[in-house]
């Protein structure tokens, strides 16, 4: 062989492994956050329960503007259980909100959550101090 059908045969190669490692990088690369909604991590849920042992408390119609980034935004509108005299005998109440989700978590199964959820309450009517503005999120079970 002649050394230009080295160069040739090399050059190939290089451009292969270079196609390869690209690849090989965008399939390897983060995928897009999700939000849990209580077992499973979604994408754009409408609805995201916050209280999973009796879902008393949940995000409801959200409209999400952004997802999937470092941070996703959105509105919807807060509903919780007042739990008075007791939540069985509780009334729902609700508040608009927007929503915003920030930070990461990897989960198991390789999947990528958003770590922190805080509400905005934008409505004239505002919940009192003991419903949390900000949300910490787990992994889906």
């Amino acid at each position: 062989m002649t050394i230009r059908k080295h160069h040739l045969i090399a050059s190939a190669l290089l451009a292969a492994a270079l196609v390869i490692a690209a690849f090989a990088m965008s399939a390897s690369a983060a995928a897009p956050l999700k939000i849990t909604n209580c077992n499973n991590a979604q994408t754009k849920p409408k609805t995201v329960v916050l209280t999973c042992g009796d879902a008393n408390t949940a995000l409801k119609n959200i409209s999400w503007t952004s997802f999937g980034g470092a941070t996703a935004a959105g509105k919807g509108t807060f509903v919780t259980n007042t739990c008075e005299p007791n939540c069985a005998a509780g009334k729902n109440v609700s508040y608009p909100v927007t929503v915003k989700a920030t930070g990461s978590k990897k989960c198991k199964g390789g999947v990528s959550v958003y770590g922190k959820l805080a509400l905005t309450f934008t409505g004239a009517k505002k919940p009192g101090k003991n419903i949390p503005r900000s949300w910490t999120g787990l992994c889906p079970s």
